[in-house]
């Protein structure tokens, strides 16, 4: 049965940002990229069951969160061994439901906070994601695709981006190509003491990463709560003052951090 029919029979006409996987060797590629040996593995909305298949082959723990009330019906039918959640996946509690891998293609428009979840919960995935965020994501320092996402999503995870997939392979087509994203929990690795600080401190600076780092400081200071003849104070004595803010790694970022946080 095409998809376009089983969609229809099922009573799902394709919102913004649903788009169904519709390749099985790209489906089987994410499965095996998720390293599923028996461990409890949720899929965020598993659409109309094409990589659930493959998932349920190397788990008999799978937990399927799906939002949409009719596709949620459809998987529980078809998939009567799998717990069916008919909920939205970021307000699932990831360490109540004891979840050790997560392999989705997951919707474009709500990637990063995904992703952001899963770090926190330091969760192992592999998915499918925007082909422009996956560049995003694995950039190095100096490189035009690196800023904010790249550190938050580096600070939490070691990233790898396997494969560029052409958006004929999903339904409706997408206007950009996607990629399959391995994320490695890699959080311990960091030395910063206050999460929420360290992420403020470098979206603030991220907002002008081509300025050397002591400009970007304090053309942000509003953002980070400095007043003007105090940023102007502080500003050359901060590690790595005379670097673009794009060349700084996370260790110089958390060294900035931690200088900050000593002054207070």
């Amino acid at each position: 049965m095409e998809i376009q029919e089983k969609l229809q029979k099922i009573g799902v006409n394709p919102g913004k940002g649903q788009n169904f996987l519709i390749s099985e060797h790209i489906a089987k590629a994410l499965v095996e990229t998720g390293e599923i040996d028996r461990h409890k593995t949720l899929e965020i909305g598993p659409g109309t069951g094409n990589i659930t298949e493959k998932l349920s082959e190397k788990t008999e723990d799978l937990l399927l969160v799906e939002r949409n009330g009719n596709l949620a019906q459809y998987i529980r039918n078809e998939f009567p061994d799998a717990e069916v959640l008919k909920q939205d996946f970021l307000e699932i509690d990831l360490e109540e439901h004891q979840i050790e891998r997560v392999v989705s293609n997951i919707p474009f428009e709500i990637s990063s906070d995904i992703i952001e979840k899963l770090g926190k919960a330091q969760v192992q995935s592999a998915l499918i994601v925007q082909d422009e965020l996956a560049d995003k994501i694995v950039a190095e320092p100096s490189d035009k695709n690196y800023g904010y996402s790249t550190v938050k999503a580096q600070y939490y995870f070691v990233p790898v981006k396997l494969r560029t997939i052409n958006s004929r392979h999903f339904y409706p087509k997408p206007e950009v190509n996607a990629a399959i994203l391995k994320l490695y929990p890699n959080k311990d690795r960091h030395p910063v003491k206050d999460e929420e600080k360290f992420f403020k401190l470098v979206k603030a600076l991220f907002t002008h990463k081509r300025k050397k780092l002591r400009n970007s400081f304090v053309d942000t200071r509003h953002i980070l709560n400095y007043e003007k003849s105090e940023a102007k104070e502080i500003r050359d004595k901060l590690p790595h003052s005379e670097e673009r803010v794009i060349n700084l790694g996370i260790k110089q970022l958390a060294e900035i951090a931690e200088y900050l946080e000593e002054r207070q």
